[in-house]
């Protein structure tokens, strides 16, 4: 969080997933780490802002809405979205539910929201239902929470949104409370654009 605050970071994220196994968001194969460990996360990036003296704006993600493995089992909260019946991995992680992929979201979200200034659910792709679903969720609790959504490239849109609902897709999050809408790697594709 150093470094990012010394080169002058306005905002930063922090992911719920081990980063040693890190996947793409829209990738297989996520882990995600328990609850209470990412809390810690945000405490110290928050910490270190503060003691610094910069307003720097915290964003929690959650990768919980595709990811299929967690670390351990420490955090109750944790609990409700493990299969226990499944095993686990050969590596040792539990392996989670399939079914209540958006719930996990919310609850994981609802524990981050005292510890962030925006709390964004990685999905895997575009759909205003389980965005609306996610919003309401938290807001039962935190009713002003703010939330980013990212508008990926690589999601295929026309798959998964007629061209009406692609038109109003950014309008209709913002007024769900998604205020933060980006494109991850757009000034990638920008700069690669302009090569050819």
């Amino acid at each position: 969080m150093k470094a990012y605050i010394e080169a002058g970071a306005s905002g930063v994220h922090f992911e719920d997933q081990l980063g040693s196994e890190k996947k793409c968001g829209h990738m297989g194969g996520k882990v995600l780490i328990p609850t209470a460990q990412h809390i810690r996360h945000l405490n110290a990036a928050r910490l270190a802002a503060d003691v610094c003296g910069v307003p720097t704006i915290i964003v929690a993600r959650t990768d919980a809405e595709s990811a299929r493995l967690i670390t351990s089992d420490i955090d109750e909260r944790d609990h409700p979205f493990i299969d226990k019946h499944a095993g686990r991995t050969a590596e040792g992680f539990y392996r989670l539910r399939e079914d209540n992929a958006i719930q996990s979201c919310i609850e994981r979200a609802k524990s981050y929201a005292p510890y962030c200034d925006l709390i964004w659910m990685e999905t895997s792709h575009p759909t205003l239902t389980d965005a609306r679903e996610f919003s309401e969720g938290v807001r039962k609790e935190f009713p002003d929470k703010l939330f980013a959504y990212n508008c990926s490239p690589s999601f295929n849109w026309r798959q998964h949104l007629r061209p009406s609902d692609m038109e109003k897709f950014q309008r209709e999050l913002g007024a769900m409370g998604f205020k933060y809408q980006f494109i991850t790697l757009a000034g990638f594709h920008t700069n690669n654009f302009s090569v050819f």
